[in-house]
């Protein structure tokens, strides 16, 4: 049975923690799913329960947050990388920007055959500055180059992401 590490920021209220509970729980007949998160803040509340009752074990490495820390991204990058060369999974699948980022490096560095990342929305747009914008855009195509396929979560976005160079139209399902 293939194995996949699914990877998220923080399953915070959302669909895109319900999105990777459903994965995992619904495609384990299939796929023997290891679902790594990060911590929550307290404001955010979680979907904890919803995986416990779903019967989905989540790894949690609290230093995968959502805002950027140099010192925490790099601990979470290591901690992703031992996890990931000691599991040997045949797939990284991840999900949101921050678990983007470190979990499609740290899936490169351990040589992972196959490499998925699903974009749940962009900041490309009225989000940041001019030169955060550029600076995030630039590290996405360069990312799209680890990346064997990226997902969005729908054809509009796709579209969007097309525009923004992020990769080709073959490497982009909705």
């Amino acid at each position: 049975m293939p194995k996949v590490v699914r990877i998220i920021a923080r399953l915070n209220v959302g669909g895109p923690a319900v999105h990777v509970i459903l994965l995992a729980h619904h495609l384990r007949a299939d796929y023997q799913t290891i679902l790594v998160s990060g911590v929550e803040t307290e404001r955010e509340g979680n979907m904890l329960p919803i995986a416990q009752r779903m019967g989905v074990d989540i790894v949690r490495i609290p230093e995968l947050g959502r805002e950027i820390s140099l010192k925490d991204d790099l601990v979470s990058l290591a901690k992703l990388v031992r996890l990931i060369a000691r599991e040997k999974p045949d797939i990284v699948h991840t999900h949101t920007a921050k678990a983007g980022v470190v979990g499609r490096v740290a899936a490169w560095l351990c040589r992972v055959p196959v490499i998925v990342h699903t974009f749940h929305g962009h900041v490309f747009r009225g989000y940041f500055g001019p030169a955060k914008t550029r600076l995030f855009l630039a590290l996405e195509r360069l990312l799209a180059h680890l990346t064997d396929r990226i997902l969005t979560v729908n054809e509009q976005q796709r579209r969007e992401l097309i525009g923004f160079g992020i990769a080709p139209p073959d490497r982009m399902t909705s």
